[in-house]
């Protein structure tokens, strides 16, 4: 089974005020200002007026801010998942992301939940697979090395499917890991007005207009659109947000007037226009013509260790792990302290399986940062794959306790549980991977597999039944669901997935 291996960074802030002493917040500056705005309207029941609109004006405003901005509208199950997945691996070093969704929302056991213009669920069971969970969104934005996410969801208006007592009329709170900002429509478990008379939705017709307003910081962004939301509603309707943001960031930040001339700028430094040139194309995902440019800018300047660290991790996006390295490898030689180099170095030794030559810039990193999260995840997929399970287990461990929200190490300490022998203790973290992603193939396969293992051979069909449905393409699922099929004594089903497995394996 694949392992999830973290190229991403989260950097580990100190609070930003002491007994005594008072801070000043650093201004939060981006390589990138990158998002992803997504409008879904078209439902088969109970459309929604607005959602495309607040997508268009939205993209917008953030493209005339400076994003590079993805707009996607009406999209189905499938076509969600990919444009997230397509939007979250653009996300790089240094980036303020921001996605944006209006449509319809819900929440399932204190899960919230993005529902696609095909959702047909008629219970709660059917839901969880029918509906995009938000939790991986802002997982796979918080793997990444961005220096803030901000999410924010004009969501949970009149929710039409609310057919079982566990789905909520809104979205539930979320916990956040630190840089992150999540912004609701409204109250959480409240629901949010559509507007349909007017061109917008009510919280992103707000949020448009304080969009607009320059020097404005992001809290007070968010804060301007709340009161002007709750006035208009008739105090119906209290936007709400979490965040753990350290550091000040500005959409519009207003440049000051100077009465003396400006002094001349230094002189480009070579090569700096081919290095904004690749950072540009990576925006637009040609990793061809971003490679190029960013191999022109080392040129020209030798000592230019981002230029190696985006052509390095332009590699990586094209599984050149080898290449990678090697860019990695200079960045380290120009600066020894860099941490997402020495991140970016061991996953992609990782990649290659070269586990125990990962280990030292891992552990490196985590003497730096003790609660690195992403380094101790690799760290713990190192010592895995090398079969040290103990201390694979115990730094998966650390890192339930830093991520608990991240399907992938709950999936991933399962499996070591499950090496381990301890079958309920697998089964219970295949679970919660589960819970937190039901749509989790894998983690329905080695539930399976683990059930079968105590002689729960039912349960353990149950959960291979649901792989199959989840991912029919996968040899893997029909011979493992033939040996417990064989061993309930159905060997005409047994023979049929046997057959299936060779058909798959042959392709």
């Amino acid at each position: 089974m694949r392992l999830w291996v973290i190229l991403g960074f989260l950097a580990a802030l100190a609070p930003a005020q002491q007994r005594g002493i008072t801070l000043e917040q650093p201004v939060l500056q981006a390589h990138n200002l990158r998002a992803l705005v997504i409008g879904n309207a078209k439902y088969t029941a109970s459309p929604l007026a607005n959602p495309a609109n607040d997508a268009r004006a939205l993209s917008a405003v953030l493209t005339e801010i400076g994003f590079g901005v993805e707009t996607a509208t009406d999209l189905d199950y499938k076509k969600l998942g990919i444009t997230v997945d397509r939007f979250v691996k653009r996300l790089g070093r240094g980036d303020i992301a921001l996605f944006f969704y209006a449509g319809h929302g819900m929440q399932i056991e204190g899960e919230n939940y993005l529902v696609p213009v095909d959702f047909d669920a008629k219970d709660e069971a059917e839901a969880k697979y029918s509906a995009y969970p938000l939790a991986r969104i802002l997982e796979g934005m918080e793997r990444a090395d961005s220096i803030l996410n901000l999410v924010i969801l004009d969501a949970c208006r009149n929710n039409p499917f609310r057919t079982s007592r566990a789905a909520g009329g809104g979205l539930a709170p979320m916990g956040t890991a630190a840089g992150t900002f999540v912004a609701f429509a409204t109250s959480p478990g409240r629901t949010a007005s559509d507007n349909s008379q007017a061109a917008n939705g009510l919280f992103t017709a707000y949020l448009l207009e304080s969009l607009k307003t320059p020097g404005l910081t992001l809290d007070e962004v968010f804060n301007r659109t709340r009161l002007q939301v709750f006035r208009a509603s008739k105090e119906a309707q209290r936007p709400w947000s979490q965040s753990s943001v350290i550091g000040t960031f500005y959409f519009r930040p207003v440049v000051p007037s100077m009465t003396a001339p400006a002094p001349r700028p230094d002189p480009p430094a070579p090569g700096a226009s081919d290095f904004q040139e690749g950072l540009r194309e990576s925006r637009i995902g040609d990793p061809d013509k971003a490679a190029g440019a960013f191999t022109r800018a080392v040129q020209k300047n030798p000592s230019n260790a981002d230029a190696y660290y985006e052509r390095a991790m332009n590699y990586v996006a094209r599984d050149q792990f080898a290449k990678a390295i090697d860019d990695f490898s200079r960045v380290l030689q120009l600066r020894a302290g860099d941490i997402n180099a020495r991140i970016g170095r061991a996953a992609s030794l990782i990649s290659l399986g070269e586990y125990r030559r990962a280990l030292p810039d891992l552990d490196e990193v985590i003497r730096m940062e003790p609660d690195n999260a992403v380094a101790l995840f690799d760290r713990a997929i190192a010592l895995e794959n090398l079969n040290e399970n103990a201390r694979a287990l115990e730094t998966y461990s650390q890192v339930v306790n830093r991520r608990p929200k991240w399907p992938g190490v709950w999936y991933n300490r399962g499996r070591v549980q499950f090496s381990l022998k301890d079958f309920a203790g697998a089964i219970a973290d295949f679970s919660e991977a589960i819970h937190l992603d039901p749509r989790y193939a894998n983690a329905y396969l080695n539930r399976g597999i683990a059930y079968a293992s105590k002689n729960d051979l039912a349960a353990g069909l149950k959960d291979l039944n649901q792989a199959v449905r989840l991912e029919p393409e996968r040899a893997d699922f029909y011979s493992n669901r033939a040996g417990v099929r064989r061993a309930l004594g159905d060997n005409a089903g047994a023979a049929a997935d046997e057959k299936k497995a060779r058909e798959l394996g042959a392709k």
